[in-house]
């Protein structure tokens, strides 16, 4: 009676309301605020208020616990979420995490980047999710693993969930890795909470979320037990207009670098290639921009951090330092009663142990002494006074060991080392390579001192400031030991200078007296995510360019957003006087990039990505929105020829930068000869001077000047497009070109037949 009477209490505090097919239980919450519930499609008002009051009853029933609130998640920071993920119809996202202690799951938050066209609802599901997903893959970011096949599915025939009939799991990738890989990764629905999960609004840019305990009883884990949700696309195939766009759910993520376990996984209701590989892929690759909040309720393990132990030159005993707390969530006795190093090196079966000394909360013990190109590795085993045991996950360092005599420092931690080699080196083996995310700048003074050759590539954005050691390096280089530096760095400006304001260095300052720049900016010129057009200026280091693009009826771009998937901010600069333009923009006024040299050092600085080049042809074929290339005639600038390659190539030889320098003044003969639609001319210069090569017509008439620039001594070529100055093209015809350097001057003549 007591139960009947406290139910028509509850009635009578909430009531029901409906618009457009939409249900809402409407009710009075804690704060005397009316707050509205959506209903799904049969649900009685009456379960909802049982299940209301239930999670309030689940509260009070554990409310004796101390509680420690955590959050659970997987990237650094907002600020580190910057790829934008799309879950197109019945697509769904998912990710898990594992409790440090037993506890209630209390809240989950999804970075919403926008919703496309008419897209509205979403499902979140919680799951206990599969425990092999622990310890596989270890050695790939990405994998098919499979899906169930559902005969009532009208959109696809396909689920990521089991059906209600038929359980049988279809492996993705065939029979050789099965025993891998060839499992449902969610495990089984969490019944506590609500099954079949609730269904959301999208809204779009804003962190979005749900506190569980408002939709459904509360969700209990157990230390160590995996959890994970699942945040599907409810859009169906049905509900896409006929030739409308598939709209999109989109979340912002991080893009990851870490090692397994990989914690984001994404159903691909098309497949990622589509109609081939449908199902649940792991995405290691990212971590998806979502987070759970868990109040811990029973002991947990001690917690244990420590410091990035990178590559080092030194090859003596090395301390290990871990920061090493305890608590208990639940009451009772903590504290660590125990923690050891664990080290070997090499390819040694077991690992020798060593107990850590304390200081407080920091523990220090030495790993030992090495060789130079040997590896340590090494984790920290510690348990608390109940016996919970913490043991990390082995770590690793390397003593660094020259093999070359060129050094490659990678300064973006968005791809791994062996991927940044391949970007701007198309992995060249003369390279010994550094990652300044991964390795540090600590020892950066001492690995520079044993080379005369770097080349620093920034990506999307400078990840350390390397440059005051490569300042204090590049000073030491002489006449006979000269220092070569080649230095890609799209965004150099918005590093030194935050407000990304243009910036005039001092006549002695790195910039300046090295790089060869009196002023950066104005800086992120271009589009961001649209190809734009750089013209390479004729010298040793470009020539191999110009005559490409000839030979291959091409121009030259750059295109980050489709090379290495992150936006274009170059910067246009001002080169002081020794320095030569070596790449410039379609107008041809500004400067994209300079050759610099001097007594003691060679330098190529470019304020664009050397990785983002390529070639394209004049109508530079694409789809709409610029992510396919259908140019036959697009190709990579590292499957042509690495820049940065070239450049050492030359510093390499005996003739620092430049190629033999010519004994005179020559202008070769155009090829091809006739020509149509463009043609090259090569000339010689035997030292530093200012050409100027001019196109006229058969009555004398000027029609363009293709060249007037100064150009460091060697063999220079230049290419005519049969344009005038106007950008008109030019009738068939006979026409003579010019080139005037100093006191030199010579006329040719060339046929353009159409």
């Amino acid at each position: 009676m007591v139960k009947k009477l406290f139910t028509l209490f509850l009635l009578g505090l909430f009531c029901m309301t409906a618009s457009a097919g939409d249900r809402y239980l409407v009710r009075i919450g804690a704060d005397g605020k009316q707050e509205a519930i959506p209903l799904k499609k049969g649900q009685r008002a009456q379960d909802v208020i049982e299940r209301l009051e239930n999670a309030k009853a689940s509260l009070l029933k554990n409310s004796n616990s101390a509680g420690l609130i955590d959050t659970l998640k997987y990237f650094p920071n907002d600020a580190s979420l910057t790829s934008n993920f799309g879950y197109t119809h019945q697509d769904v996202a998912f990710q898990w995490y594992t409790p440090a202690a037993g506890g209630r799951v209390k809240e989950l938050w999804w970075y919403n980047y926008q919703v496309r066209g008419n897209l509205k609802k979403g499902t979140v599901r919680a799951w206990l999710v599969n425990s092999k997903l622990a310890t596989r893959p270890t050695s790939v970011l990405t994998k098919h693993f499979g899906y169930y096949k559902d005969p009532t599915d009208g959109d696809g025939l396909v689920t990521p969930f089991k059906p209600k009939t038929g359980d049988t799991w279809f492996y993705g990738n065939g029979a050789a890795d099965s025993a891998t890989y060839n499992f449902d990764p969610l495990g089984t629905e969490v019944t506590t909470w609500v099954p079949g999960g609730y269904q959301f609004t999208l809204d779009s840019a804003k962190w979005q979320g749900i506190k569980l305990e408002d939709w459904g009883d509360s969700m209990f884990v157990k230390l160590g037990e995996m959890f994970g949700f699942t945040l599907s696309n409810d859009t169906k195939l049905s509900d896409i207009p006929s030739g409308g766009t598939d709209e999109r759910m989109e979340m912002l993520s991080f893009p990851n670098t870490a090692s397994a376990p990989y914690h984001s996984f994404k159903w691909y209701e098309q497949g990622r290639t589509v109609g081939v590989d449908k199902g649940w892929h792991m995405r290691g690759d990212y971590e998806w921009g979502m987070y759970t909040v868990i109040e811990y309720t029973t002991d947990r393990a001690p917690k244990v951090v420590v410091p990035v132990y990178s590559t080092t030159l030194k090859t003596t005993a090395r301390a290990i330092t871990a920061t090493i707390t305890d608590d208990n969530p639940g009451g009772g006795a903590a504290g660590i009663s125990a923690a050891f190093l664990k080290f070997k090196k090499g390819t040694l079966a077991s690992y020798d142990s060593v107990a850590m000394t304390a200081t407080g909360s920091s523990y220090t013990a030495n790993a030992p002494a090495a060789a130079i190109g040997d590896t340590v590795y090494w984790f920290i085993s510690t348990k608390d006074v109940n016996n919970n045991y913490t043991i990390l996950s082995a770590r690793s360092y390397k003593i660094f060991k020259k093999t070359q005599d060129r050094l490659f420092i990678y300064n973006n931690a968005q791809y791994s080392i062996g991927s940044g080699a391949l970007i701007y080196l198309s992995s060249s083996t003369k390279y010994d390579r550094w990652s300044a995310p991964n390795d540090g700048t600590g020892e950066l003074a001492d690995l520079l001192a044993l080379y005369d050759k770097v080349v620093v590539a920034d990506g999307s954005f400078p990840s350390r400031n390397v440059y005051p050691a490569l300042n204090t390096w590049i000073a030491t280089g002489t006449a006979t030991a000269k220092k070569n530096l080649f230095l890609s760095s799209q965004d150099y400006g918005c590093y030194i200078t935050p407000a990304c304001g243009d910036t005039t260095f001092s006549v002695g300052a790195f910039e300046q007296k090295y790089l060869g720049v009196t002023t950066l900016g104005p800086q992120d010129q271009g589009s961001t995510n649209r190809p734009v057009k750089v013209v390479p200026v004729a010298d040793t280091l470009t020539n191999y360019i110009i005559k490409y693009n000839t030979d291959s009826s091409t121009t030259f771009w750059h295109y980050p957003t489709f090379e290495l998937a992150f936006s274009a901010y170059p910067d246009f600069m001002t080169p002081t006087a020794t320095a030569k333009a070596i790449f410039k923009d379609a107008a041809g006024t500004n400067v994209y990039g300079v050759k610099n040299s001097g007594t003691g050092f060679n330098t190529v600085f470019l304020a664009l990505d050397a990785g983002a080049l390529q070639f394209r042809s004049d109508t530079s074929l694409h789809n709409a929105t610029y992510s396919t290339v259908t140019d036959p005639k697009y190709n990579w600038i590292v499957d042509v020829k690495s820049l940065a390659n070239v450049f050492m190539d030359a510093v390499t030889s005996v003739q620092p930068v430049s190629e033999v320098v010519p004994g005179q003044f020559t202008l070769g003969q155009n090829y091809p000869n006739p020509f149509n639609p463009s043609t090259v001319i090569e000339y010689n210069v035997p030292v530093r001077s200012n050409v100027e090569i001019t196109i006229f017509n058969i009555l004398g008439q000027k029609v363009a000047t293709i060249i007037n620039d100064v150009h460091d001594a060697g063999t220079h070529r230049a290419t005519w497009n049969g344009k005038d100055s106007f950008g008109k093209t030019v009738a068939s015809g006979i026409y003579f070109y010019q080139m005037n350097a100093g006191s030199f001057e010579q006329v040719k003549k060339m046929m353009l037949m159409k």
